[in-house]
């Protein structure tokens, strides 16, 4: 059972003057992250506590330090194992407390101490040092004077190594004091970086979770505290491959999660959910609305309305139903797979074995799973505004769990073509993949007619008409790999004036007309041709309108 409390106050006393209430030392009994569910935004995290009692009755316990992302009316507990039952829960917000004095008055002692070896060390390397320069002084002068006064043998031989052994045993000193110099300048580094830590860490500022647990019979109890951390966020991807020969589409889903939530999630059970929790599920009450006169007021009446837990209704599903199916590892050793839980409103993808997901907002791509797709391939062209024909697929979802709207990464083979969005798709639907442009298939656009009738000086009508006609040569290399489907399509003029006439001219060849082909030509005045074409085949396609109106107008076409 999931119980959420707020514990009252640490003490209740009566309103007596002069009675200080004295908290009892609450000890922090060590936790870990096991599971975090992330949602498009927040992360709920579950975190799992052992605790080995010695006595019967209550155990209080702090949980913590948390960050301070997490939100105090998202805390749950639960009881997974043992004999216990949760009294209360509360959050609190704490800064970490000033050093010691003690603690403070030692390191800046051992700081003083090392500064003042350092200083002796400086000074015996300045005497080393100056031995070394008078030594070298007294080999550039040969006087008789200067080898009396420095004690230098006469003797050449003893002379050479007396000099040998004096400066060999002033280098020695000279290392030795130098690398313990080093070693004191590095402890006064390593010294004054735990001050510096330990100052900055009391002005940090957390969360903890103070909790009361009454045991009823001794023995380890296995307890979890959840709770929604803001500052996390998951989008979905995709990873879309379609074959050369345009017979199918593969399409990998990757989970791109980062966060901020201020801890670091290691080693744990990561699961992604469409899921956007907010606390506040419930309905607004509705209130009593009346008049009255100033200064009258209505006798209070009425109950409140309870609220529901809303965090009961995340769509948190237990790890019994997210089991995978076992096998003999000796004969066959499957790759673990990502479960796929779908809820209607919600779908969870929980990852498998155990993943880290450190609070530095870098972005961890996660592969979900790969699914093929059902493809129908076609050329696409619009003869009067491009002479290309453009290459796309129209996708159906036949797989079982829903893809999510994201950013597509197109490859056609091996060749990656670019990015492009890709919407929600569950089972039956479908959408279309631009591939770009087909280079086998050439277009050819060109103007038959262009031409205007007005009414003659002896007509007894005005109106004038102009006519227009175009066709397009459609030419399929014979290097194509084999015969393809092609939709043309054009727009042509429609009037929104009376004043002024259009009448459709030649067709060929006569256009599609399916319900949906004819709802686009009334409303759109997208005209559509459908045509199969075999590797080096050509195909024209050819339209035309005549446009009457006033001699006196000046009609003009817009586009929108």
């Amino acid at each position: 059972m999931i119980t959420t409390l707020l514990l009252s106050l640490s003490c209740s006393l009566p309103p007596v003057a002069a009675v200080v209430c004295q908290e009892p030392d609450v000890p922090t009994y060590p936790s870990a992250i096991e599971r975090v569910t992330v949602y498009p935004g927040q992360a709920l995290v579950e975190r799992v506590v052992e605790i080995v009692p010695t006595d019967l009755g209550l155990v209080n316990m702090r949980i913590g330090p948390l960050p301070m992302s997490a939100l105090p009316t998202s805390f749950q507990t639960e009881v997974l194992a043992g004999s216990g039952v949760v009294q209360g829960l509360e959050m609190r917000t704490r800064t970490a407390g000033a050093l010691e004095w003690q603690q403070s008055e030692s390191l800046q002692s051992q700081v003083k101490e090392a500064l003042w070896q350092h200083r002796l060390l400086k000074t015996d390397l300045l005497g080393i040092k100056a031995g070394i320069d008078t030594l070298t002084a007294l080999i550039d002068d040969p006087s008789p004077t200067a080898n009396s006064v420095g004690g230098l043998p006469s003797d050449p031989e003893k002379r050479i190594k007396f000099v040998r052994d004096q400066m060999t045993k002033l280098s020695r000193e000279l290392a030795t004091k130098e690398r313990e110099m080093e070693q004191v300048e590095a402890q006064i580094s390593d010294l004054r970086a735990q001050l510096d830590r330990a100052r900055a860490g009391s002005k940090q500022t957390f969360r903890e979770a103070r909790i009361g647990i009454h045991i009823e019979q001794l023995g380890t109890v296995r307890m979890k505290v959840t709770y929604l951390v803001d500052g996390a966020w998951w989008t979905p991807a995709y990873d879309v491959r379609v074959a050369p020969d345009l017979t199918g589409v593969n399409v990998g889903l990757v989970g791109q999660v980062t966060q901020r939530s201020g801890e670091d999630w290691d080693g744990v059970q990561l699961v992604l959910s469409t899921s956007t929790p907010n606390i506040g599920l419930d309905p607004p009450a509705l209130p009593r609305r009346y008049y009255s006169v100033y200064g009258e007021y209505p006798r209070a009446g009425g109950g409140l309305m309870a609220r529901d837990n809303a965090l009961e209704e995340l769509g948190y599903v237990g790890s019994d139903s997210l089991a995978l199916a076992s096998t003999d590892a000796k004969a066959f050793s499957p790759a673990p797979t990502v479960a796929v839980q779908d809820f209607g409103l919600s779908t969870q993808f929980v990852m498998p074995g155990k993943t880290s997901v450190r609070a530095n907002g870098e972005a961890h791509r996660f592969r979900i799973r790969e699914l093929p797709l059902e493809v129908k391939p076609e050329r696409y062209v619009v003869p009067s505004m491009s002479t290309n024909a453009y290459l796309r697929a129209e996708v159906i979802h036949t797989g079982d769990a829903p893809l999510l709207s994201g950013v597509a990464k197109i490859f056609l083979g091996p060749d990656y073509l670019g990015e492009a969005s890709f919407p929600v798709l569950r089972q039956g639907d479908s959408t279309m993949l631009n591939l770009g442009i087909d280079p086998n298939l050439t277009v050819e656009w060109e103007t038959l007619e262009d031409s205007r009738d007005n009414p003659g000086r002896f007509s007894f009508g005005s109106t004038a008409t102009i006519s227009r006609n175009y066709r397009a040569t459609l030419h399929l290399s014979a290097a194509a790999r084999g015969r393809i489907k092609v939709l043309v399509e054009e727009p042509l003029p429609m009037s929104w004036d009376d004043r002024i006439g259009v009448e459709i001219g030649t067709l060929q060849p006569t256009p599609v007309e399916t319900e949906e082909d004819m709802i686009a030509r009334e409303e759109r005045g997208v005209y559509r041709w459908r045509l199969t074409m075999a590797p080096g085949s050509t195909q024209a396609v050819r339209w035309g309108y005549d446009l009457s109106f006033d001699e006196d107008l000046e009609p003009y076409l817009q586009e929108n």
